[in-house]
């Protein structure tokens, strides 16, 4: 709101971003040699708002006032915050608890605050660090003109007798407004109702700072607040709080008063003229026009000459019509003059870095966005981006997206922008303003729209439009007959242009004034908008994290199907057995994953033509296809379970959603579901069970049994799903798992576990796996029929975002299924127990859970019991997404992970790497209390590959950022083994290494390394150091001369690409996955995969003979199809071994064939041993 000027206010942040041609891109920021790079526009709708907290508040510049003000820290102008999970404060990085707001920057005041400007700029930095080696980049903003540095003032609006006082809060009172709104929708008719209070700041102003000493005692002579000056004194000084009807800082306002030469703090009263901003005062007219004014005849101090003062609208449209409005100092804004409505500003041109750019090139590239993306300041003539335009032409801001992209040579590998906004689209086409849609100001004013097929929502502007979804029409996308939001309009129809030129918009909700459940018009809006973009729904991002989360979702939707990982069988695999392919349908509206079995030929035909391993006849089932009914509503909702909380009588118990969402009961867990407010969509816990359990629930078209009453009119939960499919889709980095009685030729020798094993041997066998949809599923590995599924009691509050949460990608990271012991003094069969142990959310959480007989199944199924430990590390990542690895020690199993965290942004970020050592069974160390702890690997090193164990050294290892490879000695407490970091060897050249391992081949102990664009193999010599004793990459192959110095060698082949997933030693041959890019100037193209072999110990061919579909091959290479190649898998037959290898985007409705090598000159390795 700014005072005596007549403009309104919204906000949208747009940015654009498309992720890498591999379907998810490395951990850490790598080339990619892709020859046609992305080229993405990150459009940043820089409004006022944006200097917004993710409630809503304005707090830019708090705590940093004149010596005369200082007494109002206490109320308006706090110092400090408390720092929300996953930011980190931008000037004062180490401070995770609490920071201050404004940081003083030798006399400069920078914004440190948790911004909604600095959470996307935050994000952005990430970002573009990340992915600016293999996609370019341009940055926009709004443009505007004649930008001016203001003082800001929260204002509070008194209740209908103006403002009351009082030094204790009274019966139901608050001042959270999130405690409010919570209680009030739980408590309807509560007596006496609930009232809002803030901080009073003329409290004790006797001792007040000089400026606010004088303003108070002002205050208590204008007679507003008692008989007499000195009754009034009392009442503004004696008591600490002040009752007020709405604030500035409300989600719904998100508004501070932007003016100069102001009191620090004034009421205004004698008013409001007119009595309020809307019809018949003011039309709707009107306010497109700027011509919204509401003033009050006096003031207290008196402000100016005659004392009278007025406002008109800003960001969400509002200006208070109260009795009376107390203005108090905060901070700093920004104003400008001028707004362009059909275009925007171009801060950094596109990048154009080119075929694997160099680390100073990236670097050189980077430099004027991180200028750009700087903390705000009071500066202004400084360059970084500001919160500063008094309208949000998002309409314009895409229009401006577009002509930066069609200037350019459009790129193979698309054109992109990501729309992210704090707020809807406030001005048209023409440069008229319109409120937001949803808003109290909207509401005011009668804007409104429709969407087709939703149910209309009167109380936020949604006209009726249920059953109403023409042919050619999506369900949710804007209905422009029925609206009459031209912003909106305006919006949609530029994006739809954009779509038709082939250039997808993605859409990112940031804060709360798009929050579903605040304003479903904003969230049915954002979706309107992502559907004319052809990416189906908005994508929320209230964090750092969430926003990189958003990001990290939308890569999956590159290629619009794909291979999550190799087929998937028994370590032994007999004549006829099944094995088992994962896929996803990444396409909105279509998605689905699929989990399918295969049988596989009794015994190879005339030729070896189909090898043992090779699929015989179509998919035998497909556990989410309601045709088989292996996955139905009945039986999801009898066997979907989760974590109950600690304090529920049975810490860390597994229990049924069911049972959690009851409201009473040995496992009622409902504060698991984070549910306070009821919605339209949303009005109970058991809702949000019922679409978890049918996630075609109340959908026209669901033929689901049993049905569930019908819910919510006009509200359907499939969020992009495929209609009637019970499984979510998956992403690059879900995983796919063969589940055995338990037969660890390891742990043999161990106390109890031979009996164990013994005991097990008959238990059901599973097939296990983590989808997009947020669970670790089981199902029988012969039938497919559903056992149960498993997630996280941290990720159960967020079922309720039913629109985004597949976006979210929580199971984000590789598990593993191990044998574990409760207890290492004397143990006997009843202390080992199976368990599936794992990292989600990227690295972010970690977690054990523990497996027990089901006596009700037969044969009996190993089922969740327990959950011994979850570890969440708030915007943590582990490298590579990778599982934790196992190790025994000293008779215990370990689960042995590394999380990487970051702090700073920009060129000052530094990451750090922190060794985790945590006891599958009992979630403790092996001595004293710390499960972590950080690894010394130098300044600016972290580790960045997946991790490798070898059991019989009782060793770790691991490679960095610097192309350094390091091991450890374990022994289950990482303080003291962190301490004992070895560095072992380096790759030549040095680049962030992906993936390490170590073996012994012939008695000789050799580890390796995997960069991105070269396989190194080291012969270990005493001292734990290694020589190179070959290396191939795609210039060739290497072996070190006399002297150590690598030189060509004709006999090691090159790789025919870039390392794509984790290399495979299968006796004695070296299978290096690798992705072949497309080739030449603008071919348009998704690249090849293939497979890399040779000979471990030498980098020669392999002596094994080795045949792929009927063929012996030979010179070192095998071709498998478009996109690039997965991780093989191996399993033994009767015959020898069999490679199951494929790409991301081949064989999707079959296996491949797989690759064989014969026994011949090997060592038959013991696979298991059968008790």
């Amino acid at each position: 709101m700014k005072s005596h000027i007549r403009s309104a206010v919204s906000l949208s942040v747009s940015l654009a971003l498309m992720l890498s041609p591999f379907a998810t891109a490395p951990s850490e920021a790598q080339t990619t040699g892709t020859p046609d790079r992305p080229q993405i526009v990150i459009a940043i709708g820089n409004s006022q708002s944006m200097d917004g907290d993710l409630s809503g508040a304005i707090m830019t510049g708090s705590g940093n006032l004149s010596s005369g003000l200082t007494s109002l820290y206490n109320s308006s102008s706090p110092v400090n915050y408390s720092v929300p999970s996953g930011f980190t404060p931008p000037m004062t990085p180490s401070q995770t608890a609490s920071a201050p707001y404004t940081y003083n920057n030798n006399g400069t005041l920078v914004d440190n605050g948790a911004s909604r400007l600095n959470v996307a700029k935050a994000g952005l930095s990430s970002v573009l660090s990340q992915y600016l080696p293999s996609m370019d980049f341009a940055l926009e903003d709004y443009s505007t003109s004649g930008t001016s540095l203001y003082t800001t003032w929260v204002y509070y609006m008194s209740p209908s007798g103006g403002f009351t006082f009082a030094n204790s809060l009274p019966t139901n009172g608050f001042t959270s407004y999130a405690a409010y709104q919570s209680f009030n929708a739980a408590n309807p008719n509560a007596s006496p109702p609930p009232t809002r209070w803030v901080n009073n700041p003329c409290y004790k102003y006797g001792s007040a700072s000089s400026s606010v000493k004088s303003y108070c005692t002002s205050l208590s002579k204008s007679g507003l607040y008692g008989s007499s000056a000195s009754s009034a004194a009392s009442t503004l000084s004696g008591n600490q709080y002040m009752q007020i009807g709405a604030s500035s800082d409300d989600p719904n306002v998100n508004d501070v008063l932007y003016s100069n030469g102001n009191s620090g703090l004034f009421v205004s009263y004698n008013g409001p003229n007119p009595a309020s901003p809307y019809p018949p005062n003011f039309s709707l007219n009107d306010y497109e026009n700027g011509s919204i004014y509401v003033s009050y005849a006096s003031t207290s101090p008196k402000q100016g000459t005659y004392g009278n003062f007025g406002t008109s609208p800003t960001n969400a449209g509002y200006v208070p019509y109260s009795p009376q409005v107390v203005y108090a100092q905060r901070g700093f804004g920004y104003y400008v003059q001028s707004l362009n409505a059909t275009g925007g500003n171009q801060v950094v041109s596109m990048t154009n870095l080119g075929t694997n750019p160099s680390t100073s090139a990236v670097n050189t590239a980077l430099t004027p966005f991180t200028t750009a993306l700087k903390p705000e300041t009071n500066n202004s003539s400084s360059s970084e981006i500001k919160a500063l335009a008094y309208q949000s032409p998002t309409a314009g801001l895409v229009q401006g997206a577009g002509n930066v992209l069609s200037n350019l040579t459009a790129s193979c590998a698309g054109q992109y922008v990501i729309l992210v906004t704090d707020g809807l689209p406030t001005m048209d086409l023409n440069g008229n303003n319109w409120p937001p849609l949803g808003s109290a100001a909207g509401q005011g004013y009668g804007v409104n729209a429709a969407f087709y097929g939703i149910a209309g929502d009167s109380n936020h502007g949604i006209n009726d439009d249920s059953g109403n979804v023409p042919s050619g029409q999506t369900q949710g996308g804007l209905d422009s007959s029925k609206t009459n939001d031209q912003a909106l309009i305006d919006t949609i129809t530029a994006i739809q242009a954009l779509n038709k030129k082939g250039i997808k918009t993605y859409v990112v909700g940031l804060g709360a004034g798009v929050d579903a459940n605040a304003n479903p018009a904003a969230n049915y809006a954002l979706n309107a908008m992502a559907i004319a973009g052809g990416t189906g729904t908005e994508y929320p991002a209230n964090n750092v994290s969430a926003f990189n989360a958003a990001l990290g979702s939308i890569a999956a939707q590159i290629f619009g199907t794909i291979n999550v990982s190799a087929p998937v069988a028994p370590s032994r695999l007999p004549a006829g057995g099944l094995i088992y392919t994962a896929t996803s349908n990444n396409n909105s509206g279509e998605l689905a994953g699929h989990v399918q079995a295969f049988r596989t030929v009794a015994a190879p035909t005339t030729g070896a033509s189909a090898p043992i391993g090779t699929a015989s006849g179509p998919a035998l089932w497909d556990v989410g296809d309601p045709q088989y009914g292996l996955m139905t509503a009945a039986n999801r909702q009898a066997n979907l379970y989760s974590t109950v909380s600690a304090n529920s009588g049975t810490a860390r118990s597994v229990a049924t959603l069911a049972q959690m969402g009851a409201a009473s009961g040995t496992y009622s867990d409902q504060a698991a579901f984070g549910f306070t407010a009821a919605s339209p969509a949303i009005p109970n816990i058991q809702t949000i069970l019922y679409y978890t359990w049918d996630p075609s629930y109340n959908t026209t078209g669901d033929t689901t049994s049993p049905a569930y009453p019908a819910g919510p009119s006009g509200y359907s939960y499939l969020a992009g799903r495929q209609l009637n499919w019970m499984l979510g889709s998956f992403s690059p980095n879900d995983q796919l798992q063969y589940l055995a009685p338990p037969s660890d030729q390891y742990l043999g020798g161990l106390g109890g576990y031979v009996n164990f094993a013994r005991n097990e041997s008959g238990r059901q066998k599973l097939v296990l796996f983590t989808s997009n949809d947020g669970f670790l599923y089981a199902v029988d590995s012969q039938t497919g029929k559903l056992a149960w599924g498993w997630m996280p009691r941290e990720f159960v509050g967020q079922l309720q975002n039913y629109q985004n949460f597949q976006r979210l990608q929580l199971f984000d990271g590789g598990f593993t299924t191990t044998d574990a012991v409760d207890t290492t003094t004397n143990p006997t069969a009843s202390n080992w127990a199976s368990y599936v142990v794992g990292t989600a959310s990227a690295g972010a959480y970690h977690y054990a859970i523990k497996l027990a007989d089901d006596p009700s199944t037969s044969p009996p199924s190993p089922t969740p019991t327990k959950q011994t430990w979850g570890i969440s590390t708030p915007g943590g990542s582990s490298p590579q997404m990778q599982a934790p690895i196992i190790a025994t020690v000293n008779g215990a199993q370990y689960a042995i992970f590394v999380v990487n965290t970051k702090t700073g942004s920009g060129s000052t970020q530094v990451t750090t790497s922190t060794l985790y050592e945590v006891n599958v069974a009992t979630g403790q160390p092996a001595s004293g209390s710390a499960q972590s702890a950080s690894l010394g690997l130098g300044t600016g090193n972290y580790v960045t590959s997946a991790l490798n164990y070898d059991s019989s050294s009782g060793t770790l290892w691991f490679g960095d950022s610097q192309g350094q490879v390091w091991n450890v000695y374990l022994t289950g407490t990482a303080t003291a083994d962190a301490a004992g970091l070895q560095l072992a060897g380096a790759t030549n050249p040095a680049q962030p290494i992906n993936y390490v391992g170590y073996t012994e081949q012939g008695g000789m102990p050799y580890f390796w390394a995997a960069t991105q664009n070269e396989v190194t193999v080291f012969e270990q010599v005493s001292g734990g150091s290694g020589y190179i004793v070959w290396a191939s990459s795609s210039s060739g192959g290497y072996e070190p001369d006399a002297s150590g110095t690598l030189q060509q060698a004709s006999g090691v082949n090159a790789l025919m690409g870039q390392v794509s997933a984790v290399p495979y030693l299968k006796n004695g041959v070296f299978w290096v996955p690798v992705y072949q890019p497309p080739t030449g100037t603008n071919v348009c193209g998704v690249g090849s995969g293939g497979l890399n072999y040779f000979n471990f110990v030498n980098g020669l061919e392999p002596t094994t003979p080795i045949t792929y579909k009927g063929q012996v091959v030979t010179g070192g290479y095998i071709y498998l199809g478009k996109g690039p190649a997965l991780s093989p898998t191996g399993s033994n037959t009767t015959t020898g071994a069999i490679i199951l290898a494929t790409t991301q985007l081949t064989n999707l409705n079959t296996p491949p064939t797989p690759i064989t090598q014969l026994f011949q000159n090997l060592n038959r390795p013991i696979l298991w041993r059968q008790y």
